[in-house]
């Protein structure tokens, strides 16, 4: 018996249809409220030092590119409020009593460290495909040849090397987190409230897919960078559902936006970072390449014998007290069987003996 990945929330016992909408609404309350925070850290002490008019400038480039690296403060304030999501939907899946927030990471309720490390050879893979292919795009300039900094064939503003090294600094540091948040919405969080109501995979992609790509709309992306942006997030979703978890997906979320926000680097390359118009050509290359580093990680996690199911059956829907005979995995996980009730013995005894899973020493069975 195993239950997949986008079914994890059915293993709870007190799972109910509308756990989840209450999930949303407090992930949203936090969101709302966390917005105001961020905004009152950066407003005040513009206002402070540089009063209304360097307050309304600072609003009016926010307005007008919130991820202009130009400004660090500008991408500081957009990376922290995305970064936020994280600790909100985590939070929201636990105050609505959907189980633990590790639940989202994978079907061992948890990041799995080992299997994210093993991801990092394909992860290569795409890198060298990504920068290979973005990169002489952006950075070889028509006359100039290529990496060419701060001339005017570039065609946009130029910064300072303080600012650069700066914004490359926070992209480093902060845009992983930023991935990660959006993979736990979108490829955990949705995935797996649609897969409660649904028991086919097919509708948790679909729109989990379709809202990822949604919600780019108001950045001002056109069809081709809203396909561009869907094939992303469908390859990452069939990702965690086959995987059993986000690792691989935050990985590959990361490396994409990295990438993307160091060649919006002003002085550097001839991205325009006004723009988010698309092309067919960007779309066919996400495509071709996230395509190729899904078979390489779907191939990694077979020889690996990676555990993509959660051991155990989903859990039977009580109403009232649950009986004093259901056994627990772990605090708050009443009437599912335990790891040891459906592994060999020789495997639930090293669980027992260690505290430990297969999937540290050599991947389990799929």
């Amino acid at each position: 018996m195993s239950v997949p990945y986008h079914r994890l929330f059915r293993v709870h016992s007190r799972w109910r249809w509308w756990r989840p909408l209450v999930a949303l609404a407090v992930f949203l309350g936090f969101y709302l409220v966390s917005q105001v925070l961020i905004a009152i850290g950066f407003f005040v002490p513009i206002l402070a030092r540089s009063g209304v008019s360097g307050l309304q400038r600072f609003a009016h480039e926010i307005q007008h590119d919130a991820l202009s690296s130009t400004d660090p403060l500008v991408l500081g304030l957009t990376l922290a409020s995305l970064v936020l999501l994280l600790p909100a939907i985590m939070a929201a899946v636990r105050i609505a009593g959907l189980g633990p927030w590790g639940q989202l990471s994978s079907v061992r309720f948890r990041v799995r460290w080992g299997w994210m490390a093993r991801c990092l050879l394909p992860l290569l893979v795409l890198a060298v495909l990504t920068v290979g292919i973005q990169g002489w795009s952006m950075f070889h300039t028509p006359g100039a040849g290529f990496l060419t900094f701060g001339t005017r064939q570039l065609g946009h503003q130029t910064v300072s090397s303080t600012t650069l090294i700066v914004t490359v600094v926070m992209v480093v540091v902060l845009v992983p987190f930023q991935a990660a948040a959006e993979e736990y919405i979108f490829r955990g969080f949705l995935m797996q409230t649609i897969g409660s109501w649904v028991r086919n995979p097919i509708p948790a992609v679909l729109v989990s897919t379709i809202c990822f790509a949604l919600l780019h709309l108001p950045n001002g992306y056109d069809v081709w960078g809203i396909v561009d942006v869907g094939s992303f997030g469908a390859i990452a979703a069939i990702l965690a559902w086959r995987t059993g978890g986000l690792e691989s997906g935050i990985l590959a979320h990361a490396l994409n936006n990295v990438v993307i926000f160091l060649l919006q680097a002003p002085g550097w390359s001839r991205l325009d970072t006004t723009s988010s118009d698309g092309s067919a050509g960007g779309a066919i290359v996400t495509i071709v390449t996230m395509g190729i580093y899904a078979l390489l990680v779907d191939l990694l996690a077979r020889r690996s014998r990676l555990d993509r199911r959660r051991p155990g059956a989903e859990g039977p829907r009580f109403r009232g007290r649950t009986p004093i005979w259901s056994s627990t995995v772990e605090p708050g996980w009443e009437a599912v069987p335990t790891t040891a009730d459906v592994l060999p013995t020789s495997d639930a005894s090293v669980i027992a003996n260690t505290g430990t899973d297969r999937e540290d020493r050599v991947g389990g069975r799929p």
